[in-house]
């Protein structure tokens, strides 16, 4: 069958058996991409022909709203998402609302209604009524414009600087290692690597310290890497 406009990626929980689900979107046409963790979803986020985004299981309900904020930044930021869930309650917290979704099934659903969800929005832009990307911690990063903002000010960043930034937002108050970046050396030998990333986190420093107003601050872990942490946490220089 001819593929049908995009690709399929789907967040599950490692071990979950999901050949029913992969063979049925298959068989409709789709080309499913299927991913266990978040930095895999995000990495297939950035590839060019995604077409939606079908989140499910517990990794998906205990990080809903980090994995959308990093949607939201993503090269498929426009891309519809699409939640399978054990219960709405899950999209109805404090941090997310069914606004930030385009769509969702709750248990128990069966694959003839979760394609059929898929078929309806799969290559579409996103219907999500939230009309700005899904902020994180006050923090919303527009990919479109390379743009970090918070209290409505905003820091335009390169390419590499904006991915360094979503990363530190994500794991706001976490150590986040030099190989955990983007930019990062994936080994210790590296040196000019290790160099090159210091230089790109220190223009990251200073232009989020143009607009947290001294609330957050991004601050160097000797032989760890970085971390952005809020001001009442500081401990060190």
């Amino acid at each position: 069958m001819e593929q049908k406009n995009g690709r399929v990626v789907v967040l599950t929980d490692s071990g979950e058996e999901i050949d029913w689900l992969r063979g049925r979107l298959k068989d409709a046409g789709f080309s499913p991409l299927c991913v266990v963790n978040e930095e895999d979803l995000l990495e297939a986020a950035s590839m060019p022909g995604v077409g939606l985004f079908l989140l499910m299981g517990e990794t998906m309900e205990g990080a809903l709203p980090e994995i959308l904020f990093g949607i939201g930044a993503s090269r498929a930021a426009t891309a519809p998402v699409v939640v399978l869930t054990r219960s709405r309650g899950v999209l109805e917290t404090p941090r997310v609302s069914v606004f930030d979704v385009d769509d969702f099934l709750v248990s128990p659903w069966n694959a003839e209604e979760v394609v059929a969800r898929v078929s309806t929005l799969c290559g579409r832009k996103s219907l999500r009524r939230n009309a700005k990307p899904h902020g994180l911690y006050g923090f919303q990063l527009v990919r479109s414009r390379l743009a970090v903002e918070y209290a409505s000010r905003e820091a335009i960043m390169t390419p590499s600087e904006f991915e360094i930034a979503r990363v530190l937002v994500r794991h706001l108050d976490t150590p986040v290692s030099r190989q955990q970046l983007p930019q990062g050396p994936r080994c210790n030998g590296e040196l000019g690597a290790s160099r090159s990333l210091d230089a790109l986190v220190s223009r990251v420093r200073k232009k989020l310290a143009s607009i947290v107003a001294g609330e957050f601050r991004v601050r160097s872990l000797y032989g760890v890497g970085y971390t952005l942490e809020r001001a009442h946490n500081r401990h060190g220089k």
